[in-house]
């Protein structure tokens, strides 16, 4: 921005008065300060909050009573300049007037001026080397700094790579979510690939944030000569958003060492290997599979007795071709299956969450790991299928400000269309077929009609129609969970006695098994949150009871602990059910999944 300045001569007193005439308002005089910087001095001021301002002018003057520059701040209304290429450590003082648009002037006062001195900016380069070492993205950018949330951002970055060398793809990701109060994440592991996650450790292992507060305090006060008067701060605003910003990351980073900590404890509940995506294409089908911990056992691709081996050699990550006439998949790890995956018909990337959710997309872009899918307003919630009769049951489960056009498919055929409710409270949708399709791995997809008057998939199911089983997500709209009750139509984090629905907030917390995969023992414990009748077994993949460890027992609320062996079996997939009844309510029932590797 330009800025016209001119020499006059006169009287420093007599000068408005000589330029502007004598219609200068008698009212409280403008406050104006003055703070002096590396060759510059920064003048601050309150805008008066009656009248439209029209213009503004500086007066300044190195010795007060002889000659005087206009700075004319060329129609632009603000509260503050940054006087810049000034004389060291020489006195400058300043006035103020803002004319109004019925022509009267606003005045600072005149016999006491504003005034500063700018200090000497030949030891710039010294600041800059010694600044270098702790803030290298700070110091390297910050000509290009105008603002305080550039500046925020900036800080944030260096203290990440000051704690993790190596580097982090979704670096600005984390810069957003610590900055912004109202950014929450649900797990680092929808944002990071499994390297980074892992990585990040060495900046969310430690529950001690005052390393973080050492290094905001310090990089406010050492930065402050080089950078608050380019972003146009007073001392004390400088100061006040020091005490802000520390707030905010203090807060946000002790948020981000608890969402860590469970992330970790939910890998370490994971099979060794996963497979995380599907993609078929003109080319065939290819499955993408991630090895979180290189175990040493033997790997390999399976159907009936066709098997391909896999070998991760230097890389965590493998792409493995599919035989076109496959229809589905199994993942063996030491001979035990760890996981089974229908094969997609439809070409496109099916995305494989780490809590064994599912979302297919046409195009194939990303085949990043997630831990769970993006949440849409509506999702499966309980799905059941009874072998014998052949008989499928499906809940949906959402809400939505408008009418959405929503269907059901079995791979491409349609098999229900509604049109959902507009309301804000959760509902539930459900329905039951007789399928005449043939007894096989298939997809289940929930749609949804889009902008295009097109099909869209927000969720799918991989369906084993070979099998009764029922599975809901608990509690609603959560994590997949094997169960043997049925609360179609309603929550899942409901039971009902035979007069009424009560709600039921928690009985019990059934934790994962630790450690899992496990080969020698596993510890299996839980948090009764009321008296209740617990009953509490392991069963193998078929269901059949291979230890009770509680059946019927009457417990008082409490934290308790039990050690399972699997000594005697075999290396597979086991369940450890935890059921617990209190008072007239029905037993609330919850599973979860242990991989025992021998």
């Amino acid at each position: 921005m330009n800025r016209n300045k001119l020499n006059i001569k006169a009287l420093g007193i007599l000068f408005p008065f000589l330029l502007f005439g004598a219609d200068i308002q008698e009212s409280t005089p403008l406050k104006i300060e003055a703070h002096g910087g590396l060759g510059s001095i920064l003048l601050k001021w309150d805008l008066p909050e009656e009248g439209i301002i029209t213009s503004i002018r500086i007066f300044r003057s190195s010795d007060m009573l002889s000659t005087y520059e206009i700075i004319d701040l060329d129609g632009v209304i603000t509260d503050r300049y940054l006087d810049k290429d000034l004389i060291s450590n020489e006195l400058y003082f300043y006035r103020l007037e803002m004319e109004t648009i019925d022509e009267k002037i606003l005045s600072s006062a005149y016999e006491t001026p504003a005034f500063a001195k700018p200090k000497d900016a030949q030891d710039l380069d010294q600041i800059i080397f010694e600044l270098q070492q702790s803030y290298p993205v700070t110091v390297s950018t910050y000509l290009e700094i105008t603002d305080i949330h550039e500046l925020k951002s900036i800080l944030v970055r260096d203290y990440i790579l000051n704690q993790i060398p190596s580097e982090i793809s979704q670096i600005h990701m984390l810069q957003m979510y610590l900055l912004m109060e109202e950014v929450y994440i649900e797990s680092f592991l929808n944002i990071l690939p499994i390297g980074e996650f892992k990585a990040c450790q060495l900046l969310f292992a430690n529950k001690d944030v005052s390393s973080l507060h050492e290094y905001i305090d310090k990089a406010f006060t050492t930065l402050d000569p080089l950078l608050r008067h380019q972003i146009l701060f007073t001392p004390q605003e400088w100061k006040d958003e020091k005490i802000n910003v520390i707030k905010i990351l203090e807060s946000k980073l002790s948020e981000a060492i608890d969402i860590y900590e469970n992330d970790i404890i939910f890998l370490e509940s994971l099979s060794s290997i996963r497979m995380t995506s599907l993609v078929q294409d003109s080319s065939g089908v290819k499955i993408n599979l991630h090895q979180f911990e290189n175990e040493g056992f033997t790997v390999e691709l399976r159907m009936n007795e066709e098997s391909i081996p896999v070998l991760f050699e230097n890389d965590d990550s493998r792409m493995i071709a599919i035989p076109d006439n496959w229809k589905y998949v199994n993942l063996m790890i030491a001979e035990n299956v760890v996981q089974t995956l229908p094969i997609v018909k439809e070409e496109g990337l099916l995305s494989i969450a780490l809590d064994d959710q599912y979302i297919f997309a046409d195009g194939i872009t990303d085949l990043r790991t997630m831990r769970s899918i993006p949440k849409q307003d509506f999702q499966l919630n309980e799905i059941a299928y009874i072998d014998m009769e052949n008989k499928l049951q499906v809940e949906v489960a959402g809400n939505s400000d408008w009418s959405t056009e929503l269907g059901l498919f079995i791979n491409d055929s349609l098999l229900w269309e509604w049109n959902s409710t507009p309301g804000f409270e959760v509902s539930f949708l459900d329905s039951n077929w007789a399928l005449q399709t043939s007894k096989d791995y298939s997809w289940l997809h929930l749609c949804r009609v889009n902008e295009n008057d097109e099909w869209e998939i927000l969720e799918s199911r991989p369906l084993n129609l070979q099998e009764s089983f029922h599975e809901s997500k608990v509690p609603d709209l959560g994590t997949w969970t094997t169960v043997s009750f049925s609360s179609f139509g309603e929550s899942n984090d409901i039971t009902r006695t035979q007069k009424t629905h009560q709600f039921i907030p928690e009985i019990f917390a059934l934790y994962q098994n630790y450690p899992n995969p496990f080969n020698a023992s596993t510890n299996i414990t839980f948090d009764l949150l009321e008296e209740a009748n617990v009953s509490l077994f392991v069963t193998d993949a078929r269901g059949r009871k291979l230890k009770v460890f509680l059946e019927e027992i009457f417990l008082v609320k409490g934290f308790y602990s039990f050690d399972w062996s699997g000594e005697y079996q075999s290396s597979g997939i086991y369940f450890i059910t935890l059921q617990a009844q209190s008072g007239e309510y029905l037993p609330v029932v919850m599973s979860r999944k242990m991989i025992y590797l021998k």
